[in-house]
């Protein structure tokens, strides 16, 4: 048999897997120029201008490098530390709860219960709703004349006191659907005889959810718990559409002052220095959770 016979069908399988790379490229690359047109580029230009003092309107080249002058504005402007110390709130109270309420959820919905698909569906329909949709809704029933608001006797969002801790709440209710059906899935695999072997042994319901459920769900709660922790850090459009920061800057978090030194102060720069910042914390928090997950994570 000659050489070329014997080559033949390498040469096929090469040709078809390079067939198969171009096609997988093209697939990809509308996502990789959004993400490098509306993501990639602005980082880039946010990562220098934080090193500049450029101010809009004015033009790009009358800027001068100012070096680190920006972040040390930041941790000598107290209203800056205190919409990141809000931010802290935020997350303190948001990641715990939407992670707990989330697997017990999950829990409940992966037993045999009435219309299981029916409650699944309920409780996910918030996080594909429209938020503007949502606030207006909160804003009525929550309101000094909504029934939610006139049974407390307090209007949670427009009360300097509770306007945080509300949007939090709505926040987490907001985005609960997904790590109930993210739980409900990984809980779908924690393997039958594991637990057949934990009733064998006595073991409770208590027990096996302690010592077999948690641990074999821990890759999907080291998941969550980082996407929980980024999303609350990144918390925007929920206070937007709800309280705009206010009342006074009761909800001013550093999503909101990033925005507002941006697009209303317009100062370029010192905004650019803020989000390198709050990037810089998200680094650090998924850094810790990466390293410490070894300790923690079964897989």
């Amino acid at each position: 048999m000659s050489a070329a016979a014997t080559n033949a069908p390498r040469i096929k399988r090469f040709k078809r897997q390079a067939h198969e790379n171009r096609v997988g490229y093209l697939f990809v690359t509308p996502y990789l120029i959004g993400f490098l047109v509306f993501q990639g580029i602005p980082f880039l230009l946010a990562f220098i201008f934080g090193f500049m003092n450029v101010r809009y309107p004015n033009r790009i080249g009358e800027a001068t490098f100012v070096g680190f002058d920006q972040f040390v504005r930041f941790f000598n402007d107290k209203l800056s530390l205190e919409a990141l110390g809000r931010t802290g709130i935020y997350t303190l109270i948001y990641v715990p709860l939407i992670m707990v309420v989330g697997f017990i959820l999950a829990a409940a919905i992966n037993q045999k219960i009435y219309c299981r698909n029916v409650v699944r569906t309920m409780l996910f329909m918030p996080y594909v709703s429209n938020m503007m949709a949502i606030a207006m809704v909160f804003i009525v029933m929550l309101g000094p004349t909504g029934p939610i608001g006139s049974a407390l006797g307090v209007p949670l969002l427009f009360d300097t006191a509770t306007a945080l801790p509300a949007v939090t709440v709505i926040g987490v209710w907001k985005g609960l659907g997904l790590n109930m059906v993210t739980y409900l899935g990984a809980l779908q695999n924690v393997p039958r005889d594991l637990l057949e072997a934990a009733d064998i042994d006595g073991a409770g319901r208590w027990k096996k959810i302690v010592h077999v459920t948690i641990p074999m769900v821990s890759p999907t709660t080291f998941f969550l718990l980082i996407s929980s922790i980024i999303t609350s850090l990144q918390n925007y459009t929920t206070i937007q559409t709800l309280t705009q920061g206010g009342p006074g800057r009761s909800t001013t978090v550093m999503s909101i002052q990033i925005v507002r030194t941006a697009f209303t102060s317009y100062q370029t720069s010192y905004a650019s220095a803020m989000a390198i910042i709050m990037f810089a914390i998200v680094m650090i928090f998924t850094a810790i959770q990466w390293r410490g997950q070894k300790t923690w994570v079964n897989y």
